[in-house]
C-alpha cells in the first residue's frame, strides 16, 4: 500500500501499521512536492478516498478525487456529499458507505477483480472532468445567483 501525503494522523498510521505487523507492506511518502505528484499517480492502480461523514465532508467538494479522474485513474470513495457530487457509482468510480472499513475492503477486492471495466471507468471520469468540471462550466453555475443580487436596472 502506498500512502502519499502527510498530516495530523501520520504518526498514528505508522504506529498502527507497525502494531499490525504491516510496516513492510505500507510505504509512507510524507508530503510530496507538486512536481513529483504525477510520478505517484503513475504507480497507483486504484485510489481510495475514505472519509467519515461530517459537516465538512458533506458540504465541501474535495479536489483530490477530481484530480485523479482528470489523470484517468480508477477510484473508490466513501459516499459523503462531496464525493457523491463527483462520482457516479459504477460509471466514473465506485462509492462505499462512509465509516465502514469492511465495505471499503470488499469494494476494493471487487474493483481489483474487475480490471476489464477500468478503461471505461477511466474514460468516463476523464470525460466528466473535461465536460462538467472545467472552468467554463464551474463559472456558469455562479452567474444566475450573482445576477440575482444585482438590481435589474444596474445589470450590464
Amino acid at each position: 500500500m502506498l500512502l502519499v501525503g502527510g498530516g495530523p494522523q501520520d504518526a498514528a498510521l505508522k504506529a498502527q501499521a507497525e502494531r499490525l505487523g504491516l510496516q513492510d507492506k505500507v510505504v509512507f511518502t510524507g508530503r510530496v512536492p507538486h512536481d513529483q505528484v504525477q510520478r505517484y499517480y503513475d504507480l497507483v492502480d486504484v485510489l481510495a478516498y475514505p472519509r467519515h461523514s461530517m459537516r465538512l465532508t458533506e458540504l465541501v467538494t474535495p479536489l483530490k478525487p477530481l484530480e485523479a479522474m482528470a489523470q484517468g485513474r480508477v477510484l473508490v470513495a466513501s459516499n459523503v456529499g462531496g464525493h457523491r457530487e463527483l462520482i457516479r457509482h459504477g460509471e466514473t468510480g465506485w462509492l462505499f458507505p462512509a465509516g465502514q472499513a469492511d465495505a471499503l475492503a470488499d469494494l476494493l477486492a471487487d474493483v481489483l477483480a474487475r480490471r476489464d471495466s477500468w478503461p471505461a471507468i477511466r474514460a468516463a471520469g476523464r470525460t466528466f472532468v473535461e465536460t462538467e468540471r472545467n472552468w467554463r462550466a464551474s463559472i456558469s453555475n455562479y452567474q444566475a445567483p450573482y445576477a440575482s443580487l444585482v438590481p435589474e436596472g444596474a445589470r450590464a
